[in-house]
């Protein structure tokens, strides 16, 4: 049975809401924002009492509905992923015990289907629980008749509770650029009422490639900073990319800071570069003299450096010997490898 269109008095769900502080009624009279808000097209045809949720979502109280959840689906641009959904099964029985104490919101599906009527613009866990508890789900019903308008009620709504991740809120800006809602960022910031400079770094999760997000232990709790510093390493130092990804399990545990990063990443080259090196070694004559002397480079390269006091070296006559010396060495090597084949 659908009861969208049956108002939720007050004796009721509202009532609830209101003994637990969830929403407050406005007055009218003296509300300056709700008088500034009523004069659009949302409530001007509206009759009843006008409430105010704890997160600033007025609506009237012919608008408090109660749901079938099996009417219902997330919309396309919900900004909670599946692994961002906290713990379910502490809500679940938080609704099962005490009634579902928050609202959510949704609108008429765009696209109805089946069995489906609405969409879920925010409260998509609340909505889950009242799915797998098979009770109604309480929402308030808007006419949001765009993208950018839901958008914006749905920013509200998770910027007061500040329970969705920045990587979360990433993949929805990213989303939202690849189907042209917003053509960039600016355009973004300016119509979410967003500081530009905001919108940038949260964008900074989008740049960390899937290779290195998989390995990180929690994306969802990465620092702003820490996900600024991966971008820009992954960005301006591609040599350091497999670096990033050997140190990828400990970012957010041992490292916790941009700082930290840096110093795992410099160790790794460190030690890289070290890895072939050898201590020099000098060559002297029978007499004492210095004359040459013999590493091995941080890439594994052989390196004679003749002394800079022995003058008038004839380079070509060295080389030939050289030459001769590793034509030998190869050709040897050669012959042992037809020896046991």
């Amino acid at each position: 049975m659908d009861n969208s269109k049956k108002t939720v008095h007050s004796s009721g769900p509202l009532g609830m809401l209101v003994r637990s502080g969830q929403v407050k009624r406005i007055d009218i009279d003296n509300d300056n924002s709700f008088n500034q808000a009523k004069r659009s097209a949302e409530f001007s045809n509206d009759l009843g009492s006008y409430f105010r949720t704890s997160t600033g979502v007025v609506f009237n109280e012919n608008e408090l509905v109660s749901i079938d959840p099996k009417q219902c689906k997330p919309w396309k641009y919900a900004n909670r992923l599946e692994d961002n959904m906290g713990d379910m099964q502490e809500l679940i029985k938080s609704i099962k015990e005490n009634g579902q104490l928050q609202p959510g919101l949704i609108r008429s599906h765009p696209k109805p289907y089946s069995n489906i009527k609405y969409e879920v613009i925010f409260g998509r866990r609340r909505y889950e629980a009242c799915l797998q508890l098979n009770i109604p789900f309480l929402a308030i019903k808007k006419n949001l008749y765009n993208v950018e308008e839901a958008l914006v009620v749905q920013e509200t709504e998770n910027r007061a509770r500040k329970d969705i991740s920045n990587y979360s809120n990433a993949m929805l800006y990213k989303k939202l650029f690849e189907d042209r809602v917003f053509k960039n960022e600016k355009d973004l910031s300016e119509k979410m009422g967003m500081s530009l400079s905001k919108v940038y770094d949260i964008m900074a999760y989008s740049k960390i490639p899937t290779e290195i997000v998989t390995l990180i232990p929690d994306i969802h709790a990465l620092s702003n900073s820490l996900a600024i510093k991966i971008a820009s390493v992954v960005k301006e130092s591609p040599q350091l990319y497999s670096n990033l990804l050997r140190v990828a399990s400990q970012i957010g545990k041992t490292i916790t800071s941009p700082a930290k990063l840096e110093a795992n990443l410099s160790n790794i080259k460190e030690n890289e570069e070290n890895k072939y090196a050898i201590k020099a070694k000098s060559y002297k004559s029978s007499f004492g003299k210095k004359l040459f002397t013999f590493k091995i480079n941080h890439k594994g390269a052989p390196c004679i450096v003749i002394d800079k006091t022995i003058k008038n070296v004839v380079h070509e006559k060295l080389c030939q010997y050289l030459v001769k010396y590793l034509e030998d060495v190869c050709q040897k090597r050669e012959d042992e490898s037809v020896k046991y084949i």
